[in-house]
């Protein structure tokens, strides 16, 4: 977002709504490695919920990719270990939706699954982008046998009808629109080669961006990615080094310009790579500003495809 010390030995008659947590992970030579708060989630009682669970998961661990947080993957590849080895299970039940012929094949992509964790724990806590990124991709791989045995989910594009969902695809009743498999909308991959957040009420993501001219730039997307004008949003922001003493941070400007799709601001030039920008975003909705850290160290490059937005 962290290698279990104890096995957690599940049994398919009892399992429930008991919430687990993997237990922090110390290792390294000549000292200890500890990671942080782990991950806590609900055990899935069903093939999807388990599908979804590992789904959302790999998001997560997509996002502190981008965030150049790689040591944080740890405790959401540990819950991606926990329920790879409970879908064999769960595919056995009648409501599985997965068929008779296909549960051998789910059951091997889930062992396999489960044991990406050593890999992608080992690749994240020596800060090895590229050897995490190539277990990440092996895990997402392994994860889409499972899910396309999973029951789909649909919902209206617009939500007319807000949360409402429907098992079938169809049309919606409101608009006339087809609804569309709700996770056929998901898309998590930064659009400006940034930092990519899911805030955490769910209903927008962020992504921070740095420039060779230490231009910063924030810009915002809904649930499903799609762009929103930054208009709708105001910030603040303090800077500094990264590691640094948080009272040794300067204030930050970020503001939108005329025609502009994001907040902006010019980082002071003195302050060098590695820095990290404390954001605090009101989304206007009543709430207080919610607070979210950019780490920068580099520079990123406008992918080609968007460098003229």
């Amino acid at each position: 977002m962290r290698k279990a010390t104890a096995a957690i030995m599940i049994v398919a008659c009892t399992m429930g709504s008991a919430r687990f947590a993997g237990a922090q992970h110390k290792h390294g030579e000549g000292g200890e490695h500890v990671h942080g708060k782990p991950a806590e989630f609900k055990t899935p009682t069903s093939y999807k919920e388990a599908v979804d669970e590992i789904e959302h998961r790999l998001h997560e661990i997509s996002e502190l990719i981008n965030a150049r947080k790689l040591v944080e993957v740890h405790s959401q590849a540990d819950v991606i270990q926990k329920v790879a080895k409970l879908v064999g299970q769960l595919a056995l039940k009648d409501d599985s939706g997965v068929p008779k012929e296909a549960v051998k094949e789910v059951n091997l992509a889930g062992k396999e699954l489960a044991a990406k964790f050593d890999a992608i724990d080992k690749a994240g806590d020596s800060g090895d982008m590229a050897g995490t990124k190539k277990v990440y991709d092996e895990m997402v791989s392994l994860t889409a046998t499972l899910a396309k045995y999973a029951p789909k989910v649909y919902q209206c594009p617009m939500k007319c009808e807000g949360e409402k969902t429907y098992d079938k695809p169809g049309k919606c009743p409101k608009c006339g629109m087809d609804i569309q498999d709700v996770k056929s909308h998901l898309d998590h991959e930064a659009k400006h080669g940034g930092a990519f957040f899911m805030t955490p009420d769910q209903k927008h993501h962020l992504e921070g961006t740095l420039s060779a001219t230490n231009e910063f730039r924030v810009y915002f997307y809904d649930e499903y990615t799609k762009p929103i004008p930054a208009d709708k949003f105001t910030g603040e922001a303090k800077v500094g080094a990264k590691g640094g003493n948080p009272s040794d941070r300067k204030s930050l400007t970020i503001s939108i310009e005329p025609g502009k799709a994001f907040l902006t601001g010019k980082v002071d030039p003195s302050i060098k790579l590695p820095l990290s920008i404390k954001t605090f975003i009101d989304f206007k909705d009543g709430e207080k500003p919610q607070v979210f850290d950019f780490d920068f160290n580099d520079l990123f490059k406008e992918p080609e495809a968007n460098e003229k937005d």
